[in-house]
């Protein structure tokens, strides 16, 4: 997209949310030249900056986006921005709410410990039921960052694992995969199933939820999913299809709704290596925002995690973009958008 005179906000903005969802990852036209998608987001909220310096909204989806390449110094200094310029409560609240997520991510030294604790003292004194939340949000992070990948190539490791919280009332969740063009099911899928199989023999008593909506050929991830497992000889009556979701956050929101259905207890998830953390992380947060909302809600669903043997990872544990990309999921499954640009607002 060439942008050769000024544009409207709304214009700017829409054109920032295409750039956010092409796949055309590093080859996006902008201004003749060739960049990457999130370089044309930063571009468009910039220029719409330009025009509206105190629409806060594209402040936040700037330095969102900032962190979704890395770029910590600019995203910080983005929200510390509006920290010190806005004069409604709920930017500082959200502002406040960043801060002490992302510098949380970069706790590496005294000093940004003791900023978190500055901020979130800030928080408490602004709105001390949001403080709590976000204090529950890090230690959530804290504790999930902390177990290993736990790879099925370590199989007694994995076998150990589960055996600590498995009742008869235990769910395998096979997190799914975009099928080929042709409706069949891609490599990366295959290792999900093929671990899931194993662990659907050595626990037979478990339930097995196959979690994918979208479609290919006429065909979703989880029929695709459901076929395949029935193929290698399971019973089809065990396994229970999640259609509908189209991200993983969905995945995490409507599986969670069938394990309260089901009365399930504790729950495996599997998926990559480079996925499970973050896969982990959506259930439990939008697990405990559920509770929050509701009440009434009385069971409380325990996960732990395996991963395929792909090697997408060289480290038991989340570091560099995986863990990243940890922080950015549970920020969005806590309730901030990644792009806040009304009306054009997306998870």
């Amino acid at each position: 997209m060439d942008v050769t005179e000024k544009l409207p906000l709304n214009l700017l903005s829409r054109y920032a949310l295409d750039a956010f969802n092409s796949k055309n990852r590093l080859q996006y036209p902008l201004n003749g030249q060739l960049v990457s998608n999130l370089e044309a987001v930063v571009f468009y909220l910039q220029e719409a900056l330009t025009q509206s310096p105190s629409s806060f909204e594209h402040h936040f989806t700037l330095a969102n986006m900032h962190t979704f390449s890395g770029d910590m110094h600019s995203a910080l200094k983005s929200y510390q921005h509006v920290l010190l310029t806005a004069q409604n409560h709920q930017d500082q609240v959200t502002a406040l709410t960043y801060l002490s997520v992302w510098l949380h991510h970069q706790n590496e030294h005294q000093n940004e410990h003791q900023r978190v604790t500055s901020y979130l003292s800030q928080l408490e004194a602004l709105d001390s039921h949001h403080a709590l939340q976000v204090k529950t949000l890090l230690a959530t992070l804290e504790v999930i960052l902390s177990y290993p990948m736990d790879c099925s190539s370590r199989c007694a490791a994995s076998k150990k694992a589960i055996d600590k919280t498995t009742p008869s009332n235990h769910a395998i969740i096979a997190l799914g995969y975009l099928l080929n063009d042709n409706g069949s099911i891609a490599a990366p899928l295959l290792k999900r199933l093929t671990l899931t199989l194993s662990l659907a023999n050595k626990y037979p008593k478990a339930l097995i939820i196959v979690t994918g909506g979208l479609a290919k050929a006429g065909q979703t991830e989880s029929s695709a999913m459901k076929a395949w497992l029935v193929e290698q000889g399971m019973n089809k009556d065990r396994i229970i299809e999640e259609n509908k979701a189209t991200n993983t956050i969905d995945n995490a929101r409507l599986s969670l709704a069938l394990l309260n259905k089901y009365n399930i207890q504790t729950a495996t998830l599997v998926s990559a290596s480079i996925h499970v953390h973050r896969s982990h992380i959506l259930f439990d947060v939008l697990q405990w925002q559920s509770r929050l909302q509701d009440n009434t809600a009385t069971q409380t669903i325990y996960f732990n995690h395996i991963a395929v043997d792909d090697e997408l990872s060289t480290s038991e544990f989340p570091e560099g973009k995986v863990k990243r990309d940890c922080y950015i999921d549970a920020l969005r499954s806590f309730g901030l958008p990644a792009f806040n640009c009304p009306p054009f607002v997306q998870i």
